[in-house]
């Protein structure tokens, strides 16, 4: 762990250091950078990337006393503009819960407003972009259906799938994205929680049973179950190598508001599903960022790589953000976090084809197999035009 310490000392700028430090649950140590050498442009633009301002205003004496009053005014500005919007996720997320329920479609919410009140008590205080919504596949398009009806307009797909592309479109991604066509409210509708589907692991209908319920104002709105919640968490983040540092903040979060029992539950269930790689490396950096405690419950360890990779994501970007090579680093970074035969084949067969070949070339089904030998192409089209 000290290496890793390390690490972040010789790679992270002191603008994303301060930010640590300043997402702290307490300010109880020292704070070892000289503020006069923070370019506080960078120090925001890096708070807005890593979504984190509700976090850094909870430290208000500090802020007063040692960050230019600009600064500190746009912060409040951000998490003023912010609340504002969380009020209409929330209406909006309910209207879709009762649509759902009026239409006996099974469902249940997760991250977005209501991981933000789990978390926090109060649903507009982690900086959210969307409402994700979790239904069976067979009511997909049903679903899709009502949130069209909300006045929500479908932005991926951008075309109306024939009958062959929506079954194989089921198969290489996992939601619809919708945007309300006034208030510019997301949506995204999921029949599977991860792409592929097999990365996670968890059936759709499980997940569905097992879901708790969560008041919002007068409303119970189902909400994902605390265990499967800690191992999705670790999952999301981990494939995303924690490249914004919310994630990591709200699974410190959610670690300390869990019992040793939940832990290990979690920690089983992720053994089970052969994602404890990501469980692992989720608590330790949370260990290393957010001074969470190291769990006991661990029967194995992780190579520090897997550690060093989303270190890196955090002081710069994600891999799939660094070019060709970096798009062959996330695939063996991704390789490495599930060994698992299922999800190494998922991984292939969504190379196959994709809905955005179908956007430039429109095939009649009796066609459709010719978009597997036209798939090089359009990828060098997209590459080369499409940027």
């Amino acid at each position: 762990m000290n290496l890793l310490k390390n690490y972040i000392d010789q790679k992270f700028s002191d603008e994303l250091k301060l930010i640590i430090y300043l997402t702290q649950e307490e300010l109880k140590s020292s704070l070892q950078i000289d503020l006069s050498s923070v370019d506080w442009g960078e120090f925001l633009e890096l708070v807005v990337k890593h979504r984190l301002t509700s976090h850094i205003l909870k430290h208000s004496t500090f802020l007063a006393e040692h960050i230019p009053i600009p600064v500190y005014e746009k912060l409040i500005d951000v998490r003023l503009e912010h609340s504002k919007k969380a009020l209409n996720f929330a209406i909006h997320a309910i209207r879709i819960h009762q649509q759902f329920k009026e239409n006996k479609i099974e469902h249940c919410l997760f991250k977005g407003p209501l991981l933000s009140l789990h978390l926090y008590n109060d649903i507009g205080y982690r900086n959210f972009k969307d409402i994700d919504v979790l239904v069976n596949k067979a009511d997909a398009e049903k679903a899709k259906e009502i949130i069209e009806e909300l006045n929500f307009n479908c932005i991926y797909p951008k075309i109306n799938f024939s009958k062959k592309q929506q079954k194989v479109n089921y198969s290489i991604s996992h939601h619809y994205h919708f945007v309300h066509s006034i208030q510019k409210i997301n949506v995204e509708l999921h029949w599977n929680m991860t792409n592929p589907k097999s990365f996670l692991g968890i059936e759709t209908n499980d997940i569905l049973i097992n879901k708790q319920n969560l008041k919002v104002s007068t409303y119970e709105l189902p909400y994902i179950s605390k265990i499967e919640n800690l191992v999705f968490q670790a999952a999301h983040g981990s494939i995303h190598q924690w490249y914004r540092l919310f994630w990591l903040k709200d699974f410190s979060v959610l670690l300390l508001k869990s019992s040793q029992e939940e832990l290990q539950s979690a920690y089983e269930l992720s053994k089970k599903l052969k994602l404890d790689k990501s469980f692992i490396q989720a608590c330790k950096l949370s260990g290393l960022m957010y001074n969470v405690k190291e769990l006991s419950i661990f029967d194995c360890n992780i190579k520090s790589g897997l550690l060093k990779t989303p270190l890196n994501s955090i002081s710069t970007t994600d891999l799939g953000q660094k070019g060709i090579a970096g798009k062959l680093k996330f695939v063996f970074y991704r390789l490495r976090l599930k060994r698992n035969f299922k999800y190494y084949l998922n991984l292939i067969f969504r190379l196959r084809t994709h809905l955005t070949d179908w956007e430039i070339i429109r095939l009649n089904d009796s066609f459709f197999f010719l978009y597997y030998f036209l798939r090089p192409f359009l990828l060098v089209y997209k590459f080369l035009f499409k940027k």
